[in-house]
């Protein structure tokens, strides 16, 4: 009785180790691409400050999200230190696209230049 559990065992974990490594094989690699910063601003409908890039030779750009905790309202001062931290700055992005073309981009790693 014991060994037959200990066959079900391994053959249950091998076939958990098979289906893990398919499932990795069919991940898109990530990219990279690096833009430049274009504009900096206060989005109202998300509360959050976000920086804009320029458009790539295909028109795509990114928005993304500079600040982590949202505000009811825009702090002016606080938009202008933005802005002169970040206009104008080199940005690499490190992205995953979708299989499918109902799913949105998976943004892994913005750092800046």
């Amino acid at each position: 009785m014991k060994k037959i559990a200990m066959v079900l065992m391994v053959i249950v974990l091998s076939l958990m180790v098979t289906s893990a490594a398919l499932a990795n094989a069919n991940e898109a690699a990530p990219k990279q691409t690096t833009m430049k910063i274009e504009k900096v601003y206060y989005m109202k409908s998300s509360g959050y400050y976000v920086a804009h890039t320029t458009k790539d030779k295909d028109g795509h750009f990114w928005v993304l999200q500079v600040t982590d905790i949202s505000t009811p309202k825009e702090d002016k001062a606080f938009s202008h230190v933005l802005r002169k931290q970040y206009n104008g700055k080199q940005v690499v992005v490190t992205y995953v696209e979708p299989s499918d073309n109902d799913e949105e981009v998976e943004i892994w790693d913005v750092k800046l230049k």
